[in-house]
């Protein structure tokens, strides 16, 4: 009797929240109506995005699991935005891919994801209009940054509009038993991630080397006592098993990504800026112009050169610091900037991502 009680408890709040949802949906639209009446174009507002799930974090006090009420928001953010409009997104694709992940956690599965290749391109994607938006590997916690991705920011009108970590975890798919994988299907990187499992498990396993992690579990799905290293994305959409979970050396292995559009989002509190400068060749140049940051008391999060492509031999460096640019310390530290170094470029103001 407990029981049926219960059940009808739920069954009514659950009745509940799918009015009030479709009271959200009703609003949605309206928003769409009054952007579209204002000439307002952007559908994702990150900052916006940032503000609703942070704010409900902190009434929910902990009481609701955090992973699962802001895996819960963005999915109704995602379906409240696609009222308005799809948006199109790039990822480094093909699907099933981290980066096919990453993307689907941060803009929700209402959304049209365009796979593509290589992870340059997707700057190209966005930039022609065929995408709106684009997610592109910038770091790894344990191999460093993603240099390619970082230089193409050296020539592109695009701003980084949000930040998000996607754990990496690799795990074995495969349509036979453990014991009976006789050869492995994957990309270099992640044979390199999971060489001590492998070595333990199956060190007579043969390892075969594939362009993506998506056309390992394709073939693992194909072929008898074949098995592919992995995402639980690529097991999924190819309706292969999971028969090891977990498998890869550093369990706390993670990828930030950054999102990449055509406009800066407002200020959401939480935000970092990223921005390239050019330091002149005269002793104590990057001192003096890290001591402006510190002057302003902006935590710096970031730093890294590379080469610059105006002249051989000669040096940018890459930063991110705490603060938005619309804020009046980052807005004097950057006029300072100006007076001290050549090229300062920002290349955007965003959300902090959470880890």
């Amino acid at each position: 009797m407990d029981l049926t009680k219960y059940r009808d408890q739920i069954n009514e709040i659950d009745d509940q929240i799918l009015g009030l949802l479709q009271k959200r949906a009703e609003i949605s639209k309206r928003v769409g109506a009054v952007k579209a009446e204002t000439g307002i174009a952007e559908v994702y507002v990150p900052h916006r995005q940032k503000q609703i799930i942070e704010r409900l974090k902190k009434r929910n006090q902990g009481k609701f699991p955090e992973a699962a009420l802001e895996t819960i928001w963005t999915e109704i953010l995602s379906a409240s935005r696609s009222l308005q409009d799809l948006e199109r997104v790039a990822f480094l694709g093909p699907v099933g891919s981290f980066g096919h992940l990453a993307a689907l956690s941060h803009f929700g599965t209402s959304t049209e994801f365009i796979p593509v290749h290589p992870q340059v391109e997707i700057f190209t994607e966005v930039e022609a209009g065929r995408a709106d938006y684009g997610v592109v590997a910038i770091e790894n916690s344990a191999h460093g940054t993603v240099r390619d991705v970082l230089e193409r920011f050296q020539r592109t009108p695009l701003w980084i509009c949000a930040e998000t970590f996607q754990p990496i975890k690799q795990h074995l798919l495969s349509r036979s038993p453990l014991a009976e994988v006789r050869c492995i299907y994957s990309h270099p990187q992640p044979f390199a991630q999971c060489k001590t499992w492998l070595r333990q498990h199956l060190s007579d396993a043969e390892q075969i080397e594939v362009v993506s992690t998506s056309e390992a579990a394709q073939r693992a799905a194909q072929e008898p006592s074949a098995a592919a290293i992995a995402s639980e994305l690529a097991s999924e959409l190819y309706q292969v098993p999971i028969i090891a979970h977990s498998i890869m050396d550093e369990p706390d292995n993670t990828t930030r990504f950054f999102v990449i559009g055509k406009h800066i989002p407002d200020p959401s509190g939480h935000d970092r800026t990223a921005l390239f400068f050019a330091i002149p060749d005269k002793v104590g140049a990057l001192h003096q112009a890290l001591g402006i940051l510190e002057q302003a008391q902006l935590n710096l999060s970031y730093l890294e050169s590379l080469p610059s492509r105006a002249k051989p031999w000669e040096y940018i460096f890459f930063t991110e610091m705490e603060g938005h640019i619309a804020e009046k310390r980052v807005i004097v530290a950057i006029e300072q900037l100006e007076e001290l170094c050549r090229n300062v470029n920002v290349l955007g103001s965003y959300p902090r991502g959470t880890f």
